[in-house]
């Protein structure tokens, strides 16, 4: 993968090889990749079910579920508001979802799953992903820029997110009225401004855990949850699974990135 996409991804995604994963319906403000790296998994998409699927890249707030029971995934998620997530918000267009093997060649594919092999190391899973993900986007895409007011309200979410943060704070930061501010917000990220709330506060108490050896509790509390519990209930909510066994990093989770 190219120097430029490597340093892009640093904060921006979250990624790691799940086994035996069974995932509730659920759905997210983020995009999501997912490649099998073994066997054939099966999943339900917007309603419909999908057997033997080897992958998917799935748009933004698309209801769906997996049952990879019998398999190891990669799971990518990725910013919506990143140029990683307007490329695929480009590649995607109105399309719930994209099936993988429509995505990359059956060579491409087998390849990954040799790269990701039983005794591979961290750093060679990642690398394998960071291949794939390059394989992945389009190689051609609009470059647009954000706006920059929204530029600089994203600037203050992020140095904000151990406080209480409000539409209408964000909005004198930006000189707009709040309604103003909701739909410039949603128009330039994807995401509605509570969401995105979440899902960053979500990331940085993932990040907190495995990269700088917060306590669960410790980290969920610093950034705006009531207590483990409360972060719980929401994660659960928004990614089908529990976030214990994300954050342990048990023997059936191995993250990628953040890097830890």
């Amino acid at each position: 993968m190219n120097q430029g996409m490597r340093q892009s991804q640093e904060n921006t995604i979250i990624s790691f090889v799940s086994r035996q994963a069974v995932v509730d319906i659920h759905y997210h403000n983020c995009f999501q990749i997912v490649v099998s790296i073994g066997s054939v998994f099966e999943c339900r998409i917007d309603g419909q079910t999908y057997a033997g699927m080897k992958g998917f890249v799935i748009n933004q707030k698309i209801r769906h579920s997996c049952n990879a029971r019998d398999t190891s995934v990669l799971v990518i998620l990725i910013d919506a508001e990143t140029y990683l997530g307007w490329q695929l918000k480009e590649m995607l267009g109105s399309q719930p979802f994209l099936d993988m093997e429509k995505v990359l060649a059956p060579a491409q594919m087998a390849e990954f799953a040799t790269r990701c092999h039983p005794t591979a190391t961290v750093p060679e899973l990642k690398s394998a992903a960071d291949d794939l993900l390059e394989s992945i986007l389009p190689s051609q895409t609009t470059t647009r820029a954000m706006d920059e007011r929204i530029k600089k309200a994203l600037d203050f979410i992020d140095r904000k997110l151990s406080d209480p943060i409000s539409l209408e704070d964000v909005s004198q930061q930006i000189f707009l009225s709040p309604e103003r501010t909701r739909h410039l917000f949603v128009q330039e990220t994807g995401s509605p401004f509570s969401q995105y709330i979440l899902w960053h506060r979500i990331k940085r108490v993932i990040i907190s855990v495995l990269r700088h050896e917060f306590s669960f509790a410790d980290a969920a509390v610093q950034f705006g949850f009531t207590d483990q519990a409360h972060f719980s209930r929401v994660f659960k909510r928004m990614f089908g699974t529990s976030a214990a066994p994300l954050l342990k990093n048990s023997r059936f989770i191995q993250f990628l990135s953040p890097e830890v």
